[in-house]
């Protein structure tokens, strides 16, 4: 009778380690096989003798050394071909029908040194983070859990969203599409309507502002005026275009008649005909001219304001879209590039969107698992260092789910190959495993992990002295 109980799983596992055992056994014990050995490791003796009376031992040595040195490094030339778990659990199955327990493969003196080495990796792991009750031990395990779920859904998630990617030009309408200039028409249209019905009728520059062409849409002249708009790109290049710069930049343009560039130059544009003239206007001769603007007729600024968001609007879902907020402004090469592979600012917004979405459901995670830790605080306990055990639990269960590599590799080594239940699945049974969770521990003592994280548990002890 054993002194342990098994899952089926766990009972797999045992009848494999069994068969393995006893077939690794025959082989050691196989007289043909020990005499190939014998016979193998004479010639590498003789071999050696020979070489050494040859006057090559300093040779012998320097190789023996390098091999000694690169142990563990050097690739198997010809690496075993390993058979699909399936596969060995039936040839298990067929070998030992019967159960089998630990004390069928382990000896009591071996099964004694594995308790005692869990013993150890608790107590160590118990040390390097001063956590050591079951409660808080639990709930480590629980927001570790939490947060690699997270990052196994998110690739799903950010791939359904098309993360990362550019759009299709052929999902998108023309700049001049009659639906788009129709609307925009429209809704000039509606805003000049109710100016004039609350301005009883009085008219002034400010329509002029909501039909005309805004500055940064003529690309006319730009050799000629030292600045390069390289035509259809030539919303990447003018500030106006910029759905953040350009409710500044784009504004002031519109009530000026003047075009900025992402290099912070400013040209005047003439209107009859269209085209940039020559000569640099600068930043605070093109904002007095629009506060000019604006304090000549109260209706100017929400024009040139209405007619900014109109045109934004009506460029963001064509072709060409609008480029990435402010970022040809610091680097230009980066920003064509994304432009040319059609990565727009919705792509930009959309990308933000699902990792502002990750930031927050990490915050909530933590959010749970503080609030229902402090459900179990005893009354003794004082408020404050429960919060500290708690900070505790947080930072260390961040960490060993980003940068544990027995993690990664026991859910899989490519999550891609996997669907969302199987994963869920693995996460849920890895983690009320004892045995992977003391390899965890281990892998957290032993490696960078704990050298990481050491400095900031360190602050967070030195809160229980000041409490």
């Amino acid at each position: 009778m054993s002194q342990f109980k098994y899952s089926d799983e766990e009972q797999k596992i045992n009848k494999a380690l069994k068969m393995n055992q006893d077939q690794s056994k025959a082989l050691l014990d196989d007289p043909e096989m020990a005499q190939s050995r014998d016979s193998a490791d004479q010639s590498i003796e003789s071999s050696l003798a020979l070489l050494k009376q040859l006057g090559k031992g300093d040779s012998v040595a320097e190789l023996e050394s390098q091999i000694q040195s690169e142990r563990g490094k050097r690739k198997l030339e010809h690496p075993p071909q390993l058979e699909e778990w399936n596969k060995i659990v039936q040839e298990a199955e067929a070998y030992t029908p019967d159960t089998v327990n630990l004390e069928d493969i382990m000896s009591e003196a071996e099964i004694s040194a594995a308790f005692q080495e869990l013993d150890e990796i608790n107590d160590q792991f118990s040390k390097k983070t001063s956590i050591i009750n079951k409660t808080d031990l639990s709930f480590l395990a629980i927001a570790t859990a939490l947060q690699v779920t997270k990052a196994l859904l998110f690739p799903y998630i950010a791939a359904k969203a098309g993360y990362g990617n550019g759009f299709d030009p052929n999902e998108r309408m023309d700049h001049n599409d009659k639906f788009i200039e129709q609307k925009h028409k429209e809704a000039n249209d509606a805003f000049k309507e109710k100016k004039l019905a609350n301005n009883k009728g009085k008219t002034g520059y400010w329509i002029n502002i909501l039909y005309q062409t805004p500055p940064y849409d003529i690309t006319r002249g730009s050799p000629a005026a030292d600045i390069q708009l390289h035509g259809g790109e030539h919303r990447l290049y003018t500030l106006g275009h910029d759905p953040i710069l350009g409710w500044l930049f784009g504004t002031m343009n519109i009530l000026t008649d003047i075009v900025t560039t992402n290099h912070l130059q400013s040209r005047r544009v003439q209107r009859n005909p269209m085209i940039i003239l020559p000569g640099n206007v600068p930043i605070p001769t093109m904002i007095q001219e629009s506060w000019e603007m604006i304090k000549a007729d109260r209706l100017n600024l929400p024009a040139a304001v209405f007619a900014q968001a109109q045109h934004l609007k009506s460029d963001e879902f064509t072709k060409a879209g609008l480029p990435v907020p402010v970022l040809s402004v610091i680097n230009e090469q980066f920003a064509s590039k994304l432009y040319k592979e059609h990565y727009d600012a919705l792509c930009f917004s959309r990308d933000a969107k699902i990792v502002g979405t990750s930031f927050i459901v990490s915050a909530l995670i933590d959010m749970i698992i503080g609030l229902t830790h402090g459900l179990f605080r005893d009354e003794n306990v004082p408020k404050d260092i429960y919060e500290v055990r708690t900070r505790k639990i947080l930072l260390i269960s961040n960490s060993i789910a980003s940068s544990s590599t027995i993690i990664k590799t026991a859910i899989t080594s490519n999550p891609k190959d996997l669907d969302i239940g199987s994963l869920l699945n693995t996460v849920v049974h890895l983690f009320t495993d004892i045995r992977f969770i003391t390899k965890v521990k281990k892998e957290f003592v032993e490696s960078e992990i704990a050298m990481k994280l050491q400095a900031e548990l360190s602050e967070i002890d030195k809160l229980y002295d000041e409490i």
